[in-house]
């Protein structure tokens, strides 16, 4: 069969979904009410010697935190996925839509203590990526990423003050997790956006238009903005044919689009380092999760140049982490470091801060799967980084004993659903670098993460922070967060050199 026959049919065959996962055959689900809880006891988190994790916020004051950033002011935002899955739901948990809220730190005293609503929408169900700068908020709502104004900076949209348009549209996978996902900042000045493999045809507003084939057609969450069919092959008008998942760049006034990474199978976020370097964790089927390098306008292996599955091209015998990610044809770029099954999301550098320097030039890596950030100290090597297993370390974690339930690599039972340990409730969707050089984590808290499935019901949720322990004498500088951020996205340290800055 020929390779763009063997896309097509992969294509095809997932259009129509079963009827029997559709809302319309599901009881509706339970009005959401917000309810007090959403954290685990954090002496069960285990971090490195020196650092301590401390509960910054939790619900009622937030919900399913998908994706956080700070502000100029100190201020964390957050996007809200009460309406996770509608269609495994049977219906809206919120009938309002999912938001964007903004809590603060009023008082200095290393936690949240005030919450306010930016917007929501009746329309969103789980927009998964915020970017914010300045008074320009970025929102990623596949199939759109909206653009508001804050106008009067005042934390609260009003349509009569205030501006909202489309920034970019036309991505596919809507209400699902391999579709439009994070919006971030480079130290270019250009924003860095990412998909996973629903593709898309996104027209920039310069008016050139990209097509990303997508082999993973799923629209149980809605009708996509795009036929994947005449999609499939089709060269974008940068003249280059672009495939499943995807890493992009392009200017802050959405002109100048480009595509940088392409061949992911579902990457939640791509980040780059304040050298410009871009990295990201990619979803496997189970087993060949992994921490990458992107190298620019690469491919990294899920699919064929044409489309196609790596599965096309596997040799007998071949190992799976290797036929993943087409790790022995010439045109695929480094695989990172391979941990096996898991569900990757939020990533970010820590180039320094609160907590010193054995921490400087760190890649952290979110692992709900794995109830863990994974952690890389950054060192170059053969036109890559060392990512690998001798590299590999915890941040922090709520299960060291490793035993991973909840998972699609190892489904939980009724038994152990009813009553979860508590050690596998931690699911951290996004990690940041805060004003105050400490590191903030979100937590999805649920008893299951992947496969488009949820289990919490109360939709909790929690935010922590991780600093130096309050006896160390490198933390008493970092106690109370600066009143001001400058350039935005960035975690200015106090210091006379100008180079001292930590990305977001």
């Amino acid at each position: 069969m020929p390779r763009s026959a063997f896309f097509l049919l992969a294509a095809a065959s997932l259009v129509a979904a079963p009827q029997s996962l559709l809302a319309a055959d599901k009881a509706p689900p339970a009005r959401y009410v917000p309810s007090e809880g959403g954290s685990i006891p954090t002496n069960l988190f285990q971090v490195p010697e020196g650092l301590e994790v401390t509960l910054w916020a939790r619900s009622p004051m937030l919900a399913n935190p998908t994706n956080i950033d700070f502000d100029a002011q100190g201020r964390l935002w957050v996007n809200e996925g009460v309406n996770y899955r509608i269609y495994n739901k049977g219906g809206k948990r919120r009938p309002e839509g999912d938001r964007v809220i903004v809590l603060s730190d009023t008082k200095g005293q290393g936690f949240a203590d005030s919450v306010q609503t930016f917007v929501q929408d009746p329309g969103w169900t789980s927009p998964l990526g915020i970017c914010v700068i300045d008074n320009v908020i970025y929102v990623s709502h596949a199939p759109t990423i909206y653009k508001f104004t804050d106008v009067n900076r005042d934390g609260k949209f009003d349509p009569a003050i205030d501006k909202m348009e489309v920034f970019l549209t036309g991505f596919g996978g809507q209400d699902h997790d391999h579709s439009l996902h994070a919006v971030v900042t480079g130290p270019d000045g250009k924003l860095y956006i990412n998909s996973g493999n629903c593709g898309g045809e996104v027209t920039d507003k310069s008016g050139k238009t990209f097509r990303i084939s997508s082999g993973y057609v799923d629209m149980r969450g809605g009708k996509w903005p795009y036929d994947p069919k005449t999609v499939a092959g089709a060269k974008s008008d940068d003249g280059f044919v672009w495939t499943s998942g995807f890493s992009g760049r392009l200017n802050e006034d959405g002109t100048g689009l480009e595509i940088i990474g392409n061949g992911y199978r579902n990457s939640f976020e791509s980040f780059p380092s304040s050298l410009g370097d871009l990295f990201q964790g990619d979803n496997d089927d189970s087993q060949s999760c992994r921490t990458s390098f992107v190298l620019e306008y690469g491919s990294a292996g899920y699919t064929t140049p044409t489309g196609a599955s790596y599965n096309s091209v596997k040799r007998p015998g071949q190992p799976m982490p290797r036929a993943h990610w087409r790790q022995d044809d010439p045109d695929t770029m480094d695989v990172g470091d391979v941990y096996g099954g898991g569900s990757p999301t939020g990533i970010t550098v820590y180039e320094n801060g609160a907590l010193g320097s054995a921490w400087e030039g760190t890649l952290l890596n979110c692992e709900p799967s794995r109830n863990t950030i994974l952690a890389y100290k950054l060192v170059a090597q053969k036109g890559t980084f060392a990512l690998n297993a001798d590299t590999r370390k915890d941040l922090i974690t709520s299960n060291p004993a490793r035993e991973f339930v909840g998972t699609d690599f190892k489904h939980i039972t009724a038994e152990e659903a009813a009553k979860p340990n508590e050690r596998i409730m931690f699911r951290p969707s996004d990690v940041t670098v805060g004003p105050d050089g400490a590191i903030y984590v979100a937590d999805w808290y649920d008893s299951r993460v992947g496969g488009h499935q949820t289990l919490d019901d109360t939709c909790a949720g929690a935010l922590y922070r991780i600093a130096p322990r309050a006896s160390s004498p490198s933390s008493r500088r970092w106690t109370s967060p600066l009143p001001r951020v400058r350039p935005p996205c960035c975690a200015i340290r106090p210091s006379t050199s100008a180079t001292s800055v930590s990305m977001r």
